[in-house]
């Protein structure tokens, strides 16, 4: 039988087939709904299974297992959700991937309560696991078809995007990165400020939704700083110590792309403070959305997929 990284892997491979089908259907009359489902789906499909597939080992305890076999069957339910007018109904088929999220959130909480407070890359990871029910709670509301807090459709399902990509595979991918370090002589102060600024972003980001932009907007400079610390890492440490040049020049494009789309989150996030028009919803869908989800999360997932370096030796 196949060991759980793997048969999460395959799941993410299949999930790409369907994602590409996907593009031939419509789920939405605008556009720009359109394009943002269309990100949603790949987080489901493939961006959570690939994460799932690094996290874990054949090793990992049944919740695990349970989690990866599940996760196939709670995303296509999740999809299917998009092709129902919003409500009940659609609500109820996008619940299955909340509940699945928290069974998530419960691997990270087991995995922490396990270990204890320490091992940096490992609480990194502790912490996208734990970030992606938010995401979860956030789809159900967008397919319910409410606004709490007078917030836009648009929005919600915005946060929705942003808590599977940074929220969830963002702080796994820090992870992934410090488990390299952890066996080299790295500056480990500037990992120490790059998972702080990745984690303690989420909520600042998240309270600037609610509260006030300017939070938001610090949220977004300190998750640019978490960013570009990795980015730095990426260069000088983690990349050197992968030898095959594909996931080598894979790993590095997603470290530019990092840094490239949070220049752009900085520079919206800006625009709300001041409600000065510098990039719109749809430009950041189309450029930060973008480069985050394809050029980033994707490329140095499937380089963290591929077990490039055993962490067992």
């Amino acid at each position: 039988m196949k060991s759980c990284p793997t048969i999460a892997k395959r799941s993410a491979a299949v999930g790409t087939i369907v994602w590409l089908v996907t593009l031939l259907l419509t789920t939405s009359d605008s556009e720009q709904a359109e394009l943002v489902h269309k990100v949603v789906f790949w987080a489901v499909l493939v961006i959570v299974p690939l994460g799932l597939s690094v996290v874990g080992d054949e090793r990992g305890p049944a919740l695990y297992k349970l989690i990866v076999f599940a996760q196939p069957v709670a995303a296509l339910i999740t999809v299917a959700s998009f092709f129902f007018e919003k409500g009940v109904l659609s609500a109820a088929l996008a619940s299955t991937w909340l509940i699945l999220n928290i069974l998530i959130a419960l691997l990270g909480l087991v995995r922490l309560t396990g270990r204890g407070f320490h091992r940096l890359e490992e609480l990194s990871v502790d912490a996208g696991l734990l970030y992606l029910p938010v995401a979860g709670a956030w789809l159900v509301i967008y397919r319910l078809g409410v606004q709490p807090v007078d917030f836009g459709e648009m929005i919600v399902l915005l946060t929705a995007v942003h808590f599977h990509f940074a929220g969830f595979a963002t702080p796994i991918i820090a992870g992934m990165s410090g488990r390299v370090l952890a066996r080299r002589d790295y500056p480990r102060k500037v990992f120490g400020v790059s998972v702080f600024g990745i984690v303690v972003a989420m909520p600042l980001v998240a309270a600037g939704i609610t509260f006030s932009p300017w939070i938001g907007f610090a949220g977004a400079l300190l998750l640019t700083v978490g960013l570009v610390m990795l980015a730095v890492l990426t260069f000088g440490w983690v990349a050197p110590s992968i030898t095959a040049p594909l996931w080598r020049a894979l790993l590095l494009i997603g470290a530019i792309s990092s840094c490239a789309a949070m220049v752009l989150a900085c520079l919206y996030a800006y625009s709300l403070a001041t409600h000065t028009l510098i990039i719109t919803i749809p430009g950041m869908a189309m450029t930060h959305g973008l480069l985050n989800a394809f050029g980033f999360v994707t490329c140095s997932l499937l380089v963290w997929s591929q077990r490039v370096v055993d962490f067992r030796q």
